[in-house]
């Protein structure tokens, strides 16, 4: 019998994920902390800035995900900026892989959100964690 064992592929693969704040371990009400929490996930920008002192929880989930949003904002126009110099082909394969990243960043949005209403903090797989 062979002693080593391998790790299922889905386990693998799976995003990565922690246990958050509790809920209503602020001054809101835990109901009240699930629904800002969940958008947070899609307006960082507006929600953190505007409860993450009364929130632990949404103090969290807005940080990781103003830190996802800022990574999107230097990352795709960087990389299509890049692209204008090089030759056509690889511009081409480029601004595929962009377009594809475009559409993966709100799936990992709405993906983070739903994990977000369970109580998990969802750690968004490429992310600089500039604000901490």
């Amino acid at each position: 019998m062979n002693s080593n064992t391998v790790e299922p592929a889905a386990s693998r693969l799976s995003s990565e994920f922690e246990s958050a704040p509790a809920f209503g371990s602020g001054i809101m009400s835990a109901g009240q902390e699930r629904t800002f929490v969940m958008l947070a996930h899609l307006f960082p920008l507006i929600i953190w800035f505007w409860k993450r002192r009364e929130s632990p929880a949404v103090d969290a989930h807005g940080k990781e995900a103003l830190n996802f949003g800022i990574t999107a904002m230097i990352c795709l126009p960087s990389v299509m900026l890049l692209a204008g110099f090089l030759p056509s082909v690889i511009t081409f394969f480029l601004s595929l892989g962009v377009g594809l990243a475009c559409l993966g960043v709100p799936t990992l949005m709405i993906h983070a959100m739903l994990l977000a209403r369970e109580g998990k903090l969802s750690r968004y797989p490429i992310n600089f964690r500039l604000i901490k």
